[in-house]
């Protein structure tokens, strides 16, 4: 997004005054050359939608600014009504007035044109190379966000129909948490208890009392810590189950780290290429800490309005913002949302809200303040917002899986990955519990045409004793007329295992009508994508003698039979890849899918495995070390490649071995030999000699375990 400034004189000296009152009137930017001139055509082509443009007049030391806006239409070459003459224009919105403009206290001295006596008419600000640019930016970037929440509720794309669907998504999800008390009870005790361990930090910021100690550590349970052992702990681990996990990457995105000696530090800004650490003592890593990272804390706990934070969070050179903005939340817990992922904001801002936005945390803003209205949310009620996180985690998530744009999907992957576990979870969220609206079939070799769309099958025997004949509708084509009769309702068609069957067979002429282009628009009636079938002509037949038979037809009109794939059916595949099977797919089936490849998560590994009762493992953090360490043993070393790692189902089945809370070698060794060895066994023996199998076996238990034994 760029900032540009604008002489309001659009015509050089004629008509001035009339010029300068339209362009504050209407909310538009004005210049009056054509594109044949360099200004009119960087006003046409160098400006884009989203940009900002500031209408503004003088030299830098007495610079007069008349309007500020987002530029919302390409450029026109007309005479608007109420103007002097013709112009180029582009619709500003989102607009800044001449008094609001002046209430900002734009100091334009020394920034871009600084030392012009004439400046351009058009130019663009350079907030990365001039300071004073920066600054100009940043008041108009805040008083721009402003604008928009004032008019975020005028700005919802959802239909009304889609409103009450969420509605009444989000009502069913929260009802057993609501009418679960002891579950309510437990949620609100231990997020209560988070705020008030985050208040204590908050408290430090706030009085310059935060140490580089509190900031970055080793937990110690010899020694009294704050909570969660140190800031950076805290904000990505401890408080992850309800506020969500920033997912910082690797601990050197905090910027400074204490390293494992627990005497030296890794800066961040000092590291060198594929460097994963360096030492630096604590005397220079402090100095960085107060004069850099404390100050920056300090600055967003103490900004009133979430939209200053917003600010000043997205316009820092942190490298993992999302750090900041869980601390944000966290000061925030009624503005925010506690999701922090780059494509679910971006995912729900683009379904929810028509809005310019651009940053991360200032999107998750927009669509809190939109759902708090939409959902009716209790602002004050911290667990009806942790609630609210998750459900539209939940949503998006599943969102993601299929939708208008992409209504066929392949979900691939090694096994154990959660492909068939997140399809259901998915489905039962989105139909709400109708069991109707989807359905599960798995493919196998001798799956047919004749099982999917329609096909002769024997359907018991005559009084003669003959085996009698009957054409009959396949599981698909079943599917799709429920689909047709039901067009302002979603359906989800899934196959599991897609690939172990004779897929060109199998859908045989109707795979055209699974294209999206293609579908049948159930909606309006809409006939020209209809196909005929390899036995259309014999159920026109059956029907010329029984009427009764037009039940045969997914559609009969003027004595034809039809069939479609109705444009409210999602077609989801899912299958193991490690059998390279995907070449089962030839390009014309492949092109018409999109492919979501899945793979072991290892966070899903941290968070959900516990111990008995819930209770957390005390050595999570190298138990996640040493499922990385098999898996990439077998991607790469072994030379297997990522098909063939484990997903994270296997390795969730630690605690039944376990029988105390720190998780050991000989823990992973059952594991192994019990759910692991067999399988990675059949694995190898397609690459290497049955003599080498065992030793093979032998070193991939040594680098499972080799995280623990190094951590003891």
């Amino acid at each position: 997004m760029k900032y540009w400034i604008l002489s309001p004189n659009v015509k050089n000296g004629e008509n001035e005054s009339e010029w300068k009152k339209v362009i504050q009137d209407l909310g538009y930017a004005f210049i009056g050359y054509q594109d044949d001139h360099k200004y009119g055509e960087l006003f046409k082509n160098g400006i884009q939608i989203g940009d900002a443009i500031l209408l503004a007049q003088g030299q830098n030391s007495n610079k007069v600014p008349y309007l500020c806006g987002i530029v919302s239409a390409s450029a026109k070459w007309e005479h608007l009504k109420n103007t002097p003459s013709r112009a180029q224009n582009r619709k500003l919105d989102s607009c800044i007035s001449k008094k609001e403009l002046e209430e900002l206290g734009l100091d334009f001295n020394d920034s871009t044109w600084g030392e012009s006596k004439q400046p351009a008419t058009l130019y663009a600000l350079k907030p990365n190379e001039n300071s004073k640019d920066l600054r100009i930016v940043n008041k108009l970037q805040n008083a721009i966000r402003r604008k928009r929440i004032g008019t975020l509720m005028g700005k919802i794309k959802l239909s009304k129909s889609r409103e009450l669907e969420i509605k009444n998504m989000w009502v069913k999800f929260k009802e057993p948490y609501f009418n679960d008390q002891q579950k309510n009870i437990s949620i609100r005790n231990q997020v209560e208890e988070l705020i008030e361990e985050w208040n204590k930090y908050k408290s430090k910021i706030k009085d310059d009392s935060l140490s580089i100690d509190d900031y970055t550590n080793r937990l110690n349970k010899d020694i009294e810590q704050m909570p969660g052992g140190y800031l950076c702990n805290f904000l990505e681990r401890t408080t992850s189950t309800f506020f969500g996990s920033s997912k910082p990457g690797n601990a050197n995105n905090f910027e400074i780290k204490l390293n494992s000696d627990g005497q030296t530090f890794t800066i961040r800004k000092d590291l060198k290429n594929n460097e994963k650490e360096n030492k630096n003592d604590k005397e220079k890593a402090t100095l960085l800490f107060d004069g850099t990272i404390k100050e920056l804390l300090k600055n967003i706990v103490n900004a009133e309005e979430p939209i200053d934070k917003v600010l000043l969070v997205e316009n820092s050179d942190f490298t993992s913002k999302q750090v900041l903005r869980k601390l944000a939340v966290l000061d925030n817990t009624e503005d925010f949302l506690f999701i922090y992922s780059n494509d679910i904001i971006n995912a729900l801002h683009h379904e929810f809200i028509d809005s310019e936005e651009s940053a991360n945390l200032g999107k998750n803003y927009e669509i809190r303040a939109v759902v708090n209205q939409i959902l009716d949310i209790n602002k004050n009620d911290v667990v009806e917002s942790v609630l609210l996180s998750w459900f539209l985690w939940k949503y998006a998530n599943t969102q993601s899986i299929a939708d208008e744009n992409t209504p066929n999907v392949i979900l691939y992957g090694p096994p154990g990955t959660g492909k068939t576990y997140a399809v259901k979870q998915s489905l039962n969220f989105i139909c709400q519990g109708d069991r109707s609206r989807y359905e599960f079939v798995q493919f196998h070799p001798s799956f047919t045409y004749e099982d999917f769309i329609e096909g002769i099958k024997p359907k018991g025997v005559s009084k003669d004793g003959n085996i009698k004949f009957e054409l009959v509708d396949g599981i698909f084509k079943r599917f799709c007329k429920k689909a047709k009769a039901n067009p302002d309702k979603k359906f989800y068609f899934v196959v599991d295992e897609i690939n172990r069957a004779n897929l060109s067979s199998v859908f045989g002429e109707t795979l055209l009508c699974l294209e999206k282009d293609y579908r049948h628009d159930v909606q309006n009636s809409n006939d020209e994508n209809l196909i005929k079938t390899q036995y259309s002509t014999l159920i026109e037949e059956m029907i010329k003698e029984d009427p009764a038979k037009e039940e045969l037809a997914y559609h009969f009109k003027d004595g034809n039979a039809y069939f479609g794939v109705p444009n409210n059916v999602f077609f989801i595949g899912m299958m193991n890849d490690v059998d390279k099977s995907i070449d089962a797919f030839d390009l014309a089936l492949r092109r018409r899918f999109k492919w979501i490849r899945k793979d072991c998560d290892y966070e899903v590994i941290e968070q959900e495995t516990k111990f008995r009762n819930g209770e957390e493992f005390t050595n999570m953090d190298s138990y996640v070390k040493a499922c990385r360490s098999l898996n990439d043993y077998i991607n790469t070393k072994l030379g297997l490649g990522k098909s063939y790692e484990f997903g994270h189902s296997f390795f969730m089945k630690i605690p039944a071995m376990a029988s105390r809370k720190e998780i050991t070698t000989k823990n992973l060794e059952n594991l192994f030999q019990l759910h692991l060895s067999p399988t990675l066994k059949e694995y190898l023996r397609a690459m290497f000699a049955e003599s080498e199998l065992d030793d093979k076996l032998a070193k991939a238990l040594t680098e499972f375990t080799k995280p623990l034994i190094a951590k003891s």
